[in-house]
């Protein structure tokens, strides 16, 4: 008698698989609660919705490399939406407009190093916020109100949920802490902000990123940057990115030489900040498959997604 081997598992079996797990739809449950209590959240704080954007000729150049995602379109190069950070600033040159948020798709083709973090995706979704005249310290105290506004609401609405998926309710946090960057280096090493986060048992602000142009260089301090980072507790790792905003023209232009960011790209943005002036802002966005991986305590964020959005995998759909 003839035995039978048992087929490998085809890209079709594994997509499938990925679709019928019993705990998606529980899953998805919790993110359509951090959307819709984000949403309730804003209007009561008064923040205006803007609509996405999903093609510019100008787009986030992050402060790390991704697969370029250009398309072109009326004789002209189109980016893939990597955040609205630019078109958020731009947005409040209205006077009439003080605050805003968007639910933005964002597209990042990054590389195959990042497949197997547990936190990246090349699709996922950020709510961007962005408030003209504040400063980091409010922006800060907004997230932190935020989520505890969040948790509230899916301990109420979601309770047996989360106790099957994360083992117990979400807690209501007090004051978040706050480190910087080059001080837990030198007491960690390289890797400091993983190993943080992972001994870590509530949210900590981490202060102090050298990255893109737009982020304000502290003019009592140059060489350090008045941004943020939310990192989650037990290893979840960021969770959001903010920072107070460049906006004079000088300013702008030798940030964008201190990083290497090719000025003709962001001509009309220059030429705005030259001759109109930019307003002062602060804002930043968090991830929502990222703070729902942290809440159902999922060993990768792909768990959150339908359909697989993990970095360089065999997609179908």
């Amino acid at each position: 008698m003839e035995s039978k081997t048992l087929a490998e598992p085809t890209v079709l079996d594994a997509t499938l698989h990925h679709l019928r797990r019993a705990s998606l739809p529980k899953v998805l449950q919790v993110q359509q609660g951090i959307v819709r209590a984000t949403h309730d959240f804003m209007f009561r704080k008064g923040l205006t919705q803007l609509m996405p954007l999903m093609l510019s000729p100008i787009t986030d150049p992050l402060n790390h490399g991704v697969v370029d995602a250009t398309i072109g379109y009326a004789d002209k190069p189109w980016s893939l939406t990597k955040s609205m950070i630019f078109h958020k600033q731009l947005a409040l040159l209205n006077p009439e407009l003080k605050s805003l948020y968007i639910v933005s798709p964002n597209v990042r083709l990054e590389f195959a190093d990042r497949a197997e973090t547990g936190r990246h995706l090349f699709e996922f979704t950020q709510i961007d916020f962005e408030f003209k005249g504040k400063d980091r310290f409010y922006v800060m105290e907004f997230m932190e109100e935020l989520v505890n506004f969040i948790f509230a609401r899916l301990n109420a609405e979601l309770p047996e949920i989360l106790l099957e998926l994360r083992g117990e309710l979400l807690p209501q946090y007090e004051k978040w802490p706050v480190y910087r960057t080059e001080k837990l280096e030198a007491a960690y090493g390289p890797d400091y902000e993983r190993l943080k986060s992972e001994e870590a048992e509530t949210p900590f602000w981490l202060l102090n990123h050298k990255r893109e142009f737009y982020d304000k260089e502290d003019p009592a301090k140059p060489g350090t940057y008045l941004n943020y980072d939310l990192i989650w507790p037990e290893g979840f790792g960021e969770g959001l990115s903010g920072a107070e905003r460049e906006n004079e023209y000088h300013q702008i232009r030798k940030r964008m030489a201190d990083v290497g960011t090719d000025e003709k790209v962001f001509k009309h943005y220059l030429d705005i900040a030259r001759e109109d002036g930019l307003p002062k802002t602060a804002g930043g966005g968090f991830g929502v498959e990222r703070m729902t991986r942290f809440i159902c305590r999922l060993k990768d964020v792909d768990e959150v997604t339908v359909f697989s959005r993990k970095p360089f995998a065999t997609s179908l759909f």
